[in-house]
């Protein structure tokens, strides 16, 4: 890939400097380590970004599910253990 684009940003002495020594940590250059960065930040933000909308379509279909008029009757063995289940706290 073609490196074509450029992004300038301005930013006090310190900051250069905490920088450079962080990429010579890594034993890359100022630019390489700033990229790499960059890119850990985004993927962060585009998984955060996604688990929200994950859960707002989870939540839709939850509310979906909850309004069908379709839903299917509660099986009366469920209706039996329930009562079963009320016998046996009442003995307790």
């Amino acid at each position: 890939m073609a490196k074509q684009d450029r992004i300038d940003f301005r930013v006090d002495e310190t900051i250069k400097t905490q920088f450079t020594q962080a990429a010579e940590a890594f034993g890359m250059s100022l630019s390489t380590f700033m990229i790499a960065a960059a890119q850990e930040q985004v993927a962060r933000a585009q998984r955060r970004n996604q688990a929200v909308m994950l859960s707002d379509r989870d939540r839709d279909l939850f509310l979906s599910a909850l309004d069908r008029t379709t839903a299917r009757p509660v099986p009366e063995t469920i209706h039996k253990a329930k009562a079963r289940h009320g016998v046996l706290i009442a003995r307790d």
